[in-house]
């Protein structure tokens, strides 16, 4: 894999998880795959494999509703499948508060999970998630 290609990679997902910090949920279909065929693994609930559709509104509401929100990526690595496709794994320390806003109450969340993302290079040169695994860590 060249270094371009790892960077390129390591930076998409860096900025995907800003999301949830900086709240600019208007970009974050540019992550994924455009033509449906995202799906993903999710280590809260519901646990059934997503359909992009479902994923994406899971995603929306997901970053939506944690406020302080922080994360740190521990050990990735990233590994070329073929010229145009890519898996990156890693283990993702989070932190935040989910709020409920139909009683205003908060919960802090802190997780550490495994997390696997596979990633595919469209014809623009551009890296795009295909499909994310995530599950936790027992504490």
């Amino acid at each position: 894999m060249s270094a371009a290609d790892s960077a390129a990679i390591r930076d998409l997902i860096y900025k995907y998880f800003q999301i949830a910090k900086t709240k600019e949920l208007e970009g974050i279909n540019d992550f994924f795959v455009s033509d449906g065929r995202f799906s993903k693994f999710g280590d809260s609930p519901p646990y059934e494999r997503r359909d992009s559709d479902r994923a994406m509104m899971l995603e929306q509401l997901q970053f939506a509703s944690i406020s302080d929100f922080d994360f740190n990526i521990e050990g990735m690595k990233i590994d070329l499948l073929g010229e145009d496709a890519a898996a990156a794994s890693f283990i993702l320390h989070s932190s935040g508060m989910v709020v409920d806003d139909y009683s205003f109450r908060g919960s802090t969340v802190n997780s550490v999970s495994r997390v696997t993302m596979v990633l595919q290079k469209d014809k623009h040169g551009r890296w795009r998630m295909v499909h994310q695994h995530f599950s936790k860590l027992p504490e």
